[in-house]
């Protein structure tokens, strides 16, 4: 963590970019917190946080998108998710994109997952990029303010930010095993 104030504190915001690309959150709570001591501006910071975050997505949506991580699909053969339980997720994320793509950005660990989804369903680019930005503009707004008002404690943050990850991957986790438990029993 400390490796991180030191480059915003030298770089500044030409090192802010590239790490909000990769990990947004908690950035921004540092930002907030050498915002409260005049090293960076909270205005200039936000912009370019939410920029970074929606660059990130596109990567992802992008990624699903056009199919380009080809393991996915002897992982999702094993699972036992067949096209017809695809086409059903297409299907409900088709008819709530807002939903599951803003869900996908606030679940923090498995977030991912879902932003991927909703480009491999081709929900249609300008809709989810609209989807991200509004989620993403008041997801940093919190965050920042969080480390304008707490930023000492942005270690306890990271710390609880990091159990929150963590508890839900162990949930997606479970429910991939239980699924693929069930396709296995139902073939026996």
């Amino acid at each position: 963590m400390e490796h991180i104030i030191s480059l915003l504190l030298h770089y500044k915001y030409f090192i802010l970019l590239p790490l909000a690309i990769v990990e947004g959150p908690i950035i921004a709570i540092i930002v907030g917190l050498l915002c409260t001591r005049g090293v960076m501006n909270p205005f200039y910071s936000y912009f370019i946080i939410v920029f970074g975050d929606l660059i990130g997505d596109t990567i992802v949506y992008l990624l699903g998108r056009y199919n380009l991580l080809l393991f996915l699909q002897k992982i999702r053969r094993r699972l036992g998710l067949t096209d017809v339980k695809l086409e059903r997720a297409r299907t409900f994320i088709e008819a709530n994109p807002n939903k599951t793509i803003s869900l996908s950005k606030i679940l923090l660990g498995i977030g991912v997952a879902g932003i991927y989804m909703a480009g491999n369903v081709k929900v249609p680019y300008s809709r989810f990029i609209v989807i991200c930005l509004i989620t993403s503009a008041t997801q940093y707004i919190i965050y920042i303010a969080i480390g304008l008002i707490f930023g000492q404690a942005y270690i306890q943050i990271n710390h609880y930010l990091n159990y929150f990850a963590t508890v839900t991957i162990l949930i997606a986790v479970a429910v991939v095993a239980i699924l693929f438990v069930k396709s296995k029993l139902s073939k026996l």
